[in-house]
């Protein structure tokens, strides 16, 4: 069980290696944007956010951060997935945070997000091999059912675009 562990983290992060947050939506701006800009405290800790290296993000960060998938932007996605995807697979079974269930319902091809470039072409070959790979492994657990059936949503939609 640890090898596969071991081995999705190394697949996920070949796959999204070198991906920046570029303009994207930073975790903190996604607080302010829920906070309807009334947090101004948000804005200015944006400043600070990491924009260059996903794994420098601590666990701890990432603990902060649940309504990031709501509020960020495409850029965002591809920046931060990778690291929420991990942080799952490294605290599986042992984090009692609901991070989990907001990172699956994050990989829904139908968000908002996707509506003018639709999931499966945003997230290409190694990128869109390690979220599936991610739903697989996460499916196994009885308490993500909607993990397998997401990822079936995905295949189905690659299958369509094939």
């Amino acid at each position: 069980m640890e090898d596969d562990r071991l081995e999705l983290i190394e697949k996920i992060r070949s796959a999204f290696k070198g991906v920046t947050l570029e303009d994207g939506v930073s975790l903190n701006m996604t607080e302010y944007f829920d906070s309807s800009g009334m947090v101004e405290d948000f804005r200015r800790k944006a400043r600070f956010d990491e924009r260059e290296d996903w794994t420098l993000i601590p666990d701890s960060t990432l603990e902060e951060f649940l309504v990031t998938f709501c509020f960020t932007d495409l850029k965002g996605y591809r920046f931060y997935l990778p690291a929420y995807m991990i942080y799952n697979i490294r605290n599986f079974g042992i984090s009692g945070s609901s991070i989990t269930e907001f990172t699956i319902y994050a990989l829904d091809i139908d968000r908002y997000q996707f509506e003018d470039k639709p999931f499966v072409e945003f997230f290409k070959g190694p990128q869109l091999e390690a979220i599936c790979a991610f739903l697989e492994w996460t499916a196994i657990s009885e308490e993500f059912e909607d993990a397998a059936g997401l990822l079936v949503k995905i295949q189905n939609a690659v299958r369509g675009r094939e």
